[in-house]
């Protein structure tokens, strides 16, 4: 059955709150095969798809972020490992130099005060 331009967006609008696209497409009547058909048959659509996956992975990690730096040290420790920073910047040990971005620090900071 192919999707209709009124089921491919609430299947978008499914994948920016956070359900994956073959769930998204059983909660619309469609079989989980049929979404992987549409995104190797349509370009714009996988583009589409591909944006809206990673529209619910940044509200992830605005939520991640946030408990971090609430003093969640468990939050601060995954966000300073998702970080595109050697390793050694992080979870710098108290009383060492600091690393010069204040976010990281301010991580840093967090994260060995719970140590």
């Amino acid at each position: 059955m192919a999707f209709t331009a009124v089921h491919k967006d609430e299947l978008l609008a499914h994948v920016r709150g956070g359900m994956r696209p073959g769930a998204a497409a059983e909660l619309l009547g469609y079989h989980r095969d049929d979404i992987f058909a549409l995104i190797d048959g349509d370009q714009e659509f996988a583009e589409r798809l591909e944006l809206a996956e990673r529209e619910a992975t940044e509200h992830v990690e605005e939520a991640l972020y946030q408990a971090a730096v609430s003093g969640n040290v468990t939050a601060a420790r995954i966000w300073l490992e998702r970080r595109e920073r050697p390793k050694s910047t992080a979870l710098v040990p108290a009383g060492e130099q600091q690393t010069g971005d204040a976010e990281l620090d301010a991580l840093n900071r967090l994260a060995n005060a719970g140590s």
